[in-house]
């Protein structure tokens, strides 16, 4: 079996990497490196990842000043060892079997990429989340984890994820999905992603119009590589979801959000993308989030805002 990196990016995670490194440790799958990169973390993390890392010789520490979670992630790809890699993060865990289910996945289908179902994890309940096929769904929630990769994906088409930016998952997936020849699932959840009640997806900060920025380097690596025009409407179809759709919704927590929030938003994307809203990835979503987008398109932004703050009103992520 060929080696795997694992690439577990560390910041102030005193509390929760231990039950991440036991995960890691009871691999059914034993040939591989655990890369802890702890990006200045300012409590006892170091502490305690040497504590349960010592008796493993597979398993290092490494210490960089603080750079955010992509800086972190990059660091470790670029010192992994191992033909595959995967990313975990530090306060997640995995199923026993995580690594030998994605790299049998992987082999026995000649990907570029294995992915698996997941479980959110939160403080009450449970969820399983299932993957389907094809770029439109991936796309929707491209998570750097949950999947095995082939290390030669990043290094030999110089992807890496962006820096100083929300949203480095979405400014990294694309670009895997449009120069792997082959994706595969394994229809099993084998990956426990802990859910918090500070999570981007409810909550408002202004950063996250950096989704301009990420949309526009995916596209920027489409025309780099002379591929833009095979995945116009996979590209578009990013646009539409987390701009229309994810930026719009999270948009709805300001205070003074209104319909000249949402037009600016749309704006954007009709300049880039016309004709958006015949985007054959649409139909491939639920009927909800079609009816939205019709709305959208007709500019009918008083319905829309009633919806999102209604929407709001009954959040509850416990």
């Amino acid at each position: 079996m060929e080696k795997i990196s694992i690439v577990i990016p560390c910041y102030n995670m005193e509390k929760l990497v231990a039950k991440c490194i036991s995960s890691i440790k009871n691999q059914s799958y034993t040939n591989f490196e655990a890369i802890f990169v702890d990006d200045g973390s300012q409590d006892s993390t170091e502490k305690v990842i040497k504590e349960n890392i010592k008796d493993d010789e597979r398993m290092k520490y490494v210490y960089k000043e603080n750079g955010g979670l992509s800086s972190a992630r990059n660091f470790g790809l670029e010192i992994s060892t191992g033909k595959y890699i995967c990313f975990i993060d530090s306060d997640d865990y995995i199923d026993k079997d995580y690594l030998m289910e994605l790299y049998n996945n992987l082999i026995e289908n000649d990907s570029d990429i294995s992915i698996c179902y997941f479980y959110r994890v939160y403080d009450k309940k449970t969820e399983l989340n299932k993957v389907k096929e094809g770029f439109y769904n991936l796309v929707r929630f491209p998570a750097a984890w949950n999947k095995l990769y082939k290390t030669s994906l990043f290094k030999e088409n110089d992807i890496s994820f962006p820096l100083g930016k929300w949203y480095e998952d979405l400014g990294t997936f694309p670009k895997l999905l449009m120069k792997s020849k082959k994706i595969s699932i394994v229809k099993k959840p084998l990956y426990y992603y802990i859910q918090h009640s500070s999570s981007i997806m409810h909550t408002y900060d202004d950063r996250i119009y950096q989704i301009y920025d990420i949309t526009e380097t995916n596209e920027d690596f489409a025309k780099k590589n002379d591929i833009f025009n095979k995945y116009y409407d996979e590209l578009e179809y990013i646009n539409v979801y987390h701009i229309l759709v994810g930026t719009v919704y999270r948009s709805s927590f300001r205070d003074d959000f209104n319909a000249d929030t949402i037009k600016e938003m749309v704006n954007y994307v009709n300049e880039k993308y016309p004709n958006w809203h015949e985007n054959k990835g649409i139909k491939q979503l639920p009927l909800f989030y079609r009816i939205y987008l019709k709305a959208l398109h007709h500019n009918q932004y008083g319905l829309i805002i009633f919806l999102l703050k209604t929407l709001n009103s009954k959040i509850n992520v416990s």
